[in-house]
C-alpha cells in the first residue's frame, strides 16, 4: 500500500515548526486577551457579575501564558528549522559528519545485502548452484560445500537455575527498632528473590556478534571462540523473518537459535531450501519480501 502524501508543500511544511507556534501564539493571546477584557469592561460597576470579571482576569492571564509558552515553541521551532536548512546545505556539498556516514554506511549495507538475497533466490529458483567459498580454519563435513562466510548477531533460548540466599536476623530491644528489622530483612529476602526468579525466565541469552559459515550441511557460528554447528537436519522448525533480518530455528536436542543482521536474508533462503526443499524458496510466506527484488534482478 502507499503511503499518502500530505497536501501541503514541501516548502510550507519545512517552516511548520516555527509557523504554528507564531500562530497559535498571536491567536492566542488576542482572542483570549480580547475576549477577557470585554468581559471586565462589560461588569465594570455591577457587582452581581464578580465571577465573569474574575473569569475575564482568568482570560487574560491564559492569554499572557499562552503566548509566553508559544514563544518557547517559537524559539525552538526557528533553531530546528535554521539546523535542518544548515543540513541540507551540508549535504548538498556532499559534507556529512561521521555519525551520517556511519548511518549510511549501514543502510548501504543493508540494502546491498537485500539486494543479493533477491539474486540469490533467483538462483536458487532456477535450480542453480551458487558460489562455493573457501573455509580453512572449520574442517568440512564429508560432501560438505561453504557458500558464505560472513558476521551475524546471535542468540540463544533458554532458562537457567538459579539460587539465592536469605538472611535473618536477632533483634531486640524497643518494638519499633525489631518491627524494622524484621521489615528490611524480608525486603532484602524478597529482593533476592526476585532477581533470582528474573535471572531464571526463559528468555535470550548469549546475544553477541559471532562469525557465521553457510554451508550444504548446516550453519556454523563461533560462538566465544569455540566453532558451534548446526545442522538442518536437527532443526525442527525454522522462521525466516527476512523483512526484519532475523531468522529462528528449533532442534531437538538443544535451545533455539536467533541470527540476526544484514546476511540473514542469504541465510534464511539457504536454510529453508535445505531444510524444506528447492520449492519452498518460492512458496515460503516469509519469502515473498524478496519475490520484487527477484523479479526485477
Amino acid at each position: 500500500m502507499g503511503q499518502r502524501r500530505s497536501r501541503l508543500p514541501e516548502s510550507v511544511r519545512r517552516h511548520l515548526p516555527w509557523l504554528l507556534p507564531l500562530v497559535i501564539g498571536v491567536g492566542g493571546f488576542f482572542g483570549l486577551g480580547l475576549t477577557g477584557s470585554a468581559m471586565i469592561n462589560a461588569t465594570r460597576g455591577d457587582e452581581s457579575a464578580v465571577g465573569i470579571g474574575v473569569a475575564g482576569l482568568a482570560l487574560m492571564g491564559l492569554a499572557y501564558l499562552v503566548a509566553a509558552v508559544a514563544v518557547v515553541f517559537l524559539v525552538v521551532g526557528v533553531v530546528r528549522v535554521l539546523a535542518a536548512a544548515h543540513r541540507r546545505r551540508r549535504w548538498a556539498k556532499g559534507r556529512f559528519t561521521r555519525t551520517e556516514q556511519q548511518a549510511q554506511a549501514v543502510d548501504a549495507a543493508y540494502a546491498q545485502a537485500w539486494h543479493r538475497a533477491g539474486q540469490l533466490r533467483l538462483t536458487l529458483e532456477r535450480r542453480q548452484v551458487p558460489p562455493s567459498i573457501d573455509v580453512w580454519d572449520v574442517v568440512p563435513q564429508p560432501g560438505e560445500t561453504f557458500f558464505f562466510d560472513t558476521t551475524a548477531q546471535y542468540a540463544r533460548y533458554y532458562g537457567q537455575d538459579t539460587t539465592y540466599t536469605t538472611s535473618g536476623g536477632f533483634f531486640f530491644g524497643h518494638p519499633l527498632f525489631v518491627a524494622a528489622g524484621v521489615a528490611m530483612t524480608a525486603a532484602g529476602n524478597a529482593s533476592r528473590r526476585s532477581a533470582a526468579e528474573a535471572a531464571a525466565q526463559t528468555q535470550w541469552r548469549e546475544q553477541q556478534s559471532v562469525r557465521l559459515l553457510v554451508s550444504n550441511q548446516r550453519l556454523v557460528c563461533n560462538v566465544n571462540g569455540q566453532w558451534l554447528s548446526f545442522f538442518y537436519s536437527a532443526m525442527t522448525a525454522v522462521f525466516p523473518e527476512v523483512d526484519r533480518w532475523s531468522l529462528v530455528c528449533q532442534f531437538d536436542s538443544t535451545s533455539p537459535m536467533l541470527l540476526s543482521g544484514p546476511a540473514i536474508p542469504e541465510t534464511a533462503l539457504m536454510t529453508v531450501l535445505m531444510t524444506h526443499g528447492p520449492e519452498a524458496v518460492t512458496r515460503h510466506p516469509s519469502l515473498q519480501a524478496l519475490a520484487p527484488v527477484a523479479s526485477h534482478g
